[in-house]
């Protein structure tokens, strides 16, 4: 009689602790591809004769996002770029980390010219997908 009520116990928890999730993940609604924020800046610094850029994500939407993936053109660049906050993946480039509202992910590469980073896909983690492959 008493695993019965242990048991129950911890199924009656479980239920209160989805529930508790399922709405807060509802909260702010869906984001879109348009609420990661790119910034791209030269710092100044200059790698082997060739700038320096820092590129900055920002999330803008309430839910964090994940799974970011951008168009990177395979990221050519004369430092090492730092994969603790982008991995690059042939053509696209994932960041490697959740983007939470208002969190900032940033890495800095040094080339020619500035290379593209439109974002292509995100999950966002309070509703539906914004275009992730699955």
């Amino acid at each position: 009689m008493a695993a019965n009520a242990g048991v129950l116990l911890v199924l009656a928890a479980v239920i209160f602790c989805h529930a508790r999730t399922g709405n807060a993940q509802q909260i702010g609604g869906t984001c879109h591809l348009s609420d990661i924020k790119v910034t791209q800046e030269k710092t100044g610094n200059l790698v082997q004769g060739q700038p320096e850029y820092r590129v900055t994500f920002e999330n803008l939407c309430e839910c964090p996002q994940d799974y970011v993936d951008v168009h990177c053109n395979r990221l050519p660049s004369l430092e090492p770029i730092d994969s603790r906050q982008i991995k690059v993946m042939d053509e696209l480039c994932m960041l490697a980390t959740t983007l939470f509202k208002g969190s900032k992910i940033s890495f800095t590469y040094a080339w020619k010219t500035p290379q593209d980073f439109t974002v292509v896909s995100a999950t966002s983690r309070c509703g539906e997908g914004t275009g992730r492959r699955a």
